[in-house]
């Protein structure tokens, strides 16, 4: 670039000026007083993108200041796009006339990677702004939902107070109107329970471990949580025989069980009575294209398949968004906060698996969860399944009744000998120096309300409105357990051995009373009475985690 301290001669002569200019890899135009171009060399040729015959005696059209350093823009013929120049000016003569040196560097390469640098700083400190935009809402999420779920237990607490009388007598009239109020808190409460889960997904705090699992076993755990609700609206529900060997997937065991508890609510609840309910578990090499998997490894699928009223195409890419719903508006005749599927499809892809849909109004809808297959997992014993067969409630056994009333007869006795369990148990040290009634806490409540619903599944053939409503208090008795077993501390694992004990109780109740001469169904008693105590398990512990910030 030429500079008033280089070195050249303001008289030089044109000749020799000339050929200095032509071999300067810089762009050289002389302008004259007129600002008209009296020269250009082959380097401002190429910037222009212009000949020097078209160039000379065109005006310039830049203004120009001797001494100072100017950044231009010259927009090329042709459509040649923009060249960013830097331009500088120097006085002298050519061909006896007193004529400016037009110096332009080309920084087009330079000022585009400053401009790219720039965006990249917007660009990130957007995202940065976003980022905490959204931990701000996710904490706020928490937060909320934390302060929302402390008055929520006192409602459904004094509620269930003055439903069992212990404030005084009240008429039927109010007993209908406190058990609206129940239902409504349990809603609410459920509601809040959602938003936390997607807060802490979002937040990035939620974790999931990874590990070889039995999708049989799964599948059965899931299964045996919703057995009661299928059966109370009539629904064949059918586990179809898995593949042999038992299919082995990677990830966390307990929120695969939670999708699929999800999927499989959402089937009872919109499918009408009579319906079917399938589920089927594969193994598959190559996913199914609506999947963001990769087809270089293989999965193993789990499928939910209803006969309910299926999805309308233009929906299906939604029902994945948080809080969205197939049915809108005041007229929606199901309730549900719109997070189950967006939390489950959130949890599959955070386990490496995905979540997809396929769906034909009037005829049903199909739900598939795919999770990374573990080829090398060798002993993973799959848990108790009843695959190949129908898992509707056995309607047909006789005796559960009597079940029932063993278990109320002996709700006193059962529950004394829990407590005497768990305070010297040596994998319960949690337990120590707690008062009775806090170790007893619901367990009366919940051994009489799974003794009621094992007499009303037999009087009912399985079912009834009465065991719908039994069902929903096991699970607010559950949450309220699980929520109570927290503020005292106890950790997952020591929840989890409670529910075992009591298990192992109940199963002596039943085999006792068996012996003494009462016609039970032992077997069979004691395997429904398993999966009631594994619904409760199961919502006692997502509540005693759900408290856990």
């Amino acid at each position: 670039m030429i500079t008033e301290t280089d070195d050249l001669p303001r008289t030089t002569g044109a000749s020799s000026l000339r050929a200095i200019i032509e071999r300067l890899p810089d762009g050289i135009v002389i302008v004259d007083c007129n600002g008209t171009i009296r020269f250009a060399n082959p380097a401002a040729e190429r910037l222009f993108d212009r000949s020097a015959e078209d160039l000379v005696g065109t005006s310039f059209g830049f203004p120009v200041v001797v001494g100072e350093t100017t950044e231009i823009d010259i927009v090329q013929r042709g459509g040649g796009g923009v060249v960013y120049a830097e331009l500088r000016v120097v006085e002298t003569e050519w061909e006896d006339e007193q004529v400016q040196i037009v110096s332009l560097r080309d920084i087009t390469d330079r000022k585009q990677a400053q401009e790219r640098a720039q965006q990249l700083a917007f660009e990130r400190e957007a995202r940065l702004e976003a980022e905490a935009a959204s931990r701000a809402k996710s904490e706020f999420l928490a937060i909320m939902s934390h302060e929302l779920r402390t008055p929520l237990n006192a409602v459904l607490g004094y509620s269930e107070l003055m439903e069992l009388g212990i404030s005084g007598p009240i008429t039927e009239k109010m007993r209908e109107q406190i058990g609206r109020i129940r239902i409504s808190a349990v809603h609410l409460l459920g509601l809040v329970n959602d938003i936390l889960d997607l807060a802490k997904v979002e937040a990035g705090r939620l974790q999931v471990t990874s590990g070889p699992c039995s999708a049989e076993g799964t599948v059965a755990a899931a299964i045996a949580l919703i057995q009661p609700q299928a059966a109370a609206r009539g629904l064949e529900l059918t586990v179809l025989p898995a593949p042999a060997p038992s299919p082995v997937f990677r990830g966390d065991d307990e929120r695969v069980r939670q999708i699929l508890v999800n999927l499989l609510s959402n089937a009872v609840k919109f499918t009408p009575p009579g319906g079917k309910i399938t589920v089927e578990i594969a193994r598959s090499r190559t996913p199914d294209p609506d999947t963001r998997l990769p087809h270089s490894r293989s999965y193993v699928s789990f499928r939910v398949t209803d006969t309910g009223a299926g999805i309308p195409e233009e929906k299906l890419l939604s029902i994945f968004d948080p809080f969205v719903q197939v049915e809108s508006g005041h007229s929606r005749t199901r309730e549900g906060s719109g997070l189950g599927l967006t939390i489950s499809r959130r949890l599959a892809r955070l386990m490496g698996g995905d979540l997809t849909v396929k769906s034909v109004v009037a005829e049903g809808s199909s739900f598939a969860l795919w999770l990374p297959a573990d080829l090398s997992a060798k002993d993973v014993a799959p848990a108790p399944t009843i695959a190949g067969q129908s898992v509707a409630l056995q309607r047909e056994v006789e005796g559960l009744a009597n079940v029932g009333r063993a278990v109320l007869n002996s709700m006193e006795r059962t529950v004394e000998a829990i407590v005497d369990r768990i305070r010297v148990d040596p994998n319960l040290n949690v337990a120590a120096g707690l008062k009775f009634s806090q170790l007893a806490d619901h367990l009366a409540a919940l051994l009489a309300d799974v003794g009621g619903a094992l007499m009303v599944m037999e009087e009912s053939k399985g079912s009834s409105a009465t065991l719908a409503d039994a069902v929903e208090i096991q699970r607010l008795i559950s949450e309220r357990h699980g929520a109570q077993r927290q503020r005292l501390g106890w950790s997952e694992s020591a929840l989890r051995r409670e529910f075992m004990i009591v298990r192992e109780e109940l199963e002596r109740v039943v085999r006792n009373a068996s012996e003494f001469g009462d016609p039970l169904p032992v077997e069979d008693g004691a395997a429904v009475l398993g999966r009631f105590l594994d619904q409760a398990e199961y919502i006692a512990v997502r509540a005693l985690n759900a408290g856990v910030s």
